[in-house]
């Protein structure tokens, strides 16, 4: 059974003339950037002249676009509801290799457009954030955050496009925020929270029964900081405010792979293992915070990039989300954090590589989640 793709233009099916001239799609997912779709037509020359699609009015500036993609024998599921961003024709002397490329993305580019100026008294990072998405008309799953900028005190403000803002807060609570179309709510949802593991996925597999990873390639950095610490002068109060950089992301397996590299720093003779942060926001809330999240950041130290067969995964592997990982030895079999993907169909043939990161090593013994879960041990 072939893959299958349907688009969909301000809520209506694209017209089967201009779908039937799609030859690629590329969809690219990620936890920190809009989601961009790339749509490659064939163009053709009209009696007329004209250029079919692209002298058509159906890719307006900023339409409304919805892509679902099937795996083979899979569901459809919706990788991006976003808006047109670009054209980018291609011509060549031949007629056949001249095509049309529809650029989409979410509404995190809109949200990126323009600088925005705005003071959020007496709020909270998280709450800044809502108040943002609100703004755009998104609904938000915002998780709070404890450091209150008060109006007279450390007062936060915006003067950035309203996307940077938003990451900029994101980044230094240690949380990921990311636009994604909810299929419960039937809307896009947009999500201000630290990294989640739970959400279940099919097992990712290689090198035993039910493999579904043509390859996998993992880098592990063993010559790194550890943690990040932070000192700043609250100029109201007259002292040092500090964060000791203590990690606050559960480990993902059972033996946490930052431990590992102090040790092995410290029989190395390397006394500095410690990373300064920059110019924190000198509240004590605020400044644990954001040490905590770069410590976080520090401790995701293994990377595995690799590739699915879809037609054996039976699904389509989503970015910002767990899954368990298996085949690969003791050592890096377990839960990993799926940061980002990139999905192409292109002649009929559908395809998914992947970036994931993890900061423990070796399984904790209780995985279960995923299709084939039902497998045990590395």
């Amino acid at each position: 059974m072939p893959p299958l793709v349907n688009i969909e233009l301000a809520g209506t099916r694209l017209d089967d003339a201009i779908l039937a001239r799609l030859s690629r799609l590329e969809v690219r997912e990620s936890d920190r950037e809009p989601t961009m779709a790339i749509a490659r037509f064939a163009m053709a020359q009209e009696p007329s002249g004209e250029m079919f699609p692209l002298d058509g009015d159906a890719f307006a500036p900023a339409a409304p676009v919805a892509i679902d993609v099937a795996a083979p024998g899979g569901t459809p599921v919706r990788l991006l509801h976003g808006h047109v961003t670009h054209l980018r024709p291609h011509f060549e002397a031949i007629e056949a290799n001249c095509y049309l490329e529809v650029v989409v993305m979410d509404a995190g580019a809109l949200m990126a457009v323009g600088d925005h100026a705005e003071a959020y008294a007496d709020m909270t990072d998280a709450q800044a954030a809502e108040q943002v998405f609100r703004r755009h008309g998104l609904e938000p799953a915002v998780t709070a955050t404890d450091a209150q900028h008060d109006e007279d005190g450390q007062l936060l403000v915006q003067r950035e496009p309203d996307w940077g803002f938003v990451q900029r807060l994101a980044r230094r609570n240690g949380f990921r925020c990311f636009l994604e179309h909810d299929p419960d709510r039937g809307e896009v949802v947009a999500h201000f929270g630290p990294i989640d593991v739970s959400s279940p996925q099919p097992d990712l597999t290689i090198l035993r029964d039910g493999a579904n990873l043509r390859w996998l390639d993992v880098q592990h950095q063993v010559a790194q900081p550890v943690r990040a610490v932070a000192a700043a002068i609250d100029p109201l109060r007259k002292r040092v405010v500090r964060g000791a950089g203590a990690a606050t992301l559960a480990a993902m397996g059972a033996q946490g792979a930052a431990a590992a590299i102090d040790r092995g720093l410290d029989d190395a003779g390397t006394p500095a293992r410690e990373r300064w942060l920059r110019d924190p926001v000198p509240l004590d809330a605020a400044v644990t915070a954001e040490s905590g999240a770069a410590t976080d950041q520090l401790e995701l130290c293994l990377e595995a990039r690799g590739e699915v067969d879809p037609a054996l995964y039976r699904t389509i592997l989503r970015a910002r989300r767990g899954v368990l990982l298996k085949g690969v030895g003791r050592r890096l079999a377990g839960t990993w954090y799926v940061t980002s993907v990139r999905t192409v169909l292109d002649g009929g043939v559908l395809s998914q590589t992947f970036v994931a990161a993890r900061n423990a090593l070796a399984p904790v013994g209780g995985e279960r989640f995923g299709t084939t879960a039902d497998e045990e041990g590395p």
